[in-house]
């Protein structure tokens, strides 16, 4: 999904809508105190969002985001780009699911891949964006074992400074480093939670890439994570 950077959404800018429900999107359902520290905005924003069918009540002063905000907060803002590009992105895309499944380092495992959208129209050749939706699954099939892994690789990041939002952050910090590493930085990649949004991506025309632990026949090519290089002192370096 590709939205206008200037245009408008429930009478706000559409980039502060997205970015509201990107940061509403890590709650299962937030409060007006949770929703004005995360977006700096009030009521006014929560009632339009309401009346817009982005976020729905879900008991009295609890809110949670609809598949329309899900989607939105998803959605891209960068200019079209040439059919060969996105295809570059797709297969850079697909090398990090490969990477993430084969890397000790991640604790999520990805399951699933499929492809929806514009990519799946061969006679455009500009598209909006690159629409994936993975599924992730923890590697450790263990539910107290998976979570104890979890609670000690957020202990290890917060040891190097990282910080995290409470609760669910940490909880959920397995699944929520592979989707940002999946996505990786890229403007053309458009990446769904297929968990989440599965009705509406399986009910679109869509082509399942990866699943059951392999790829499909017609998936296509993968590019190589490329090892990082360690640095090599110089002759005088006393380290």
């Amino acid at each position: 999904m590709r939205i206008d950077p200037k245009g408008i959404v429930a009478g706000y800018p559409a980039l502060q809508v997205r970015r509201a429900l990107k940061q509403l999107d890590l709650f299962p359902e937030w409060d007006l105190r949770r929703f004005e520290a995360a977006t700096g905005e009030g009521r006014a924003l929560v009632r339009a969002l309401v009346a817009a069918g982005l976020v729905e009540r879900v008991g009295k002063g609890y809110w949670s985001i609809t598949q329309a905000g899900k989607t939105l907060s998803s959605a891209t803002a960068a200019p079209r780009v040439t059919r060969a590009t996105a295809e570059k992105n797709l297969a850079a895309f697909l090398g990090r699911v490969d990477h993430v499944n084969r890397s000790a380092g991640f604790l999520g495992r990805v399951v699933t891949v499929v492809l929806f959208g514009s990519m799946l129209r061969p006679e455009v050749d500009r598209v909006s964006d690159v629409d994936l939706a993975v599924e992730i699954t923890p590697k450790e099939p263990n539910k107290d074992r998976a979570c104890a892994l979890n609670e000690r690789h957020v202990q290890i990041l917060e040891s190097l400074g990282r910080r995290f939002r409470g609760f669910l952050d940490r909880q959920f910090y397995w699944h929520r480093e592979v989707f940002r590493f999946l996505k990786g930085r890229s403007r053309v990649i458009s990446l769904a939670d297929l968990k989440a949004e599965g009705g509406f991506v399986m009910a679109a025309p869509h082509r399942i890439l990866y699943a059951n632990g392999a790829w499909t026949a017609d998936a296509p090519p993968r590019t190589k994570v490329p090892r990082l290089r360690r640095h090599k002192p110089a002759d005088d370096d006393p380290f």
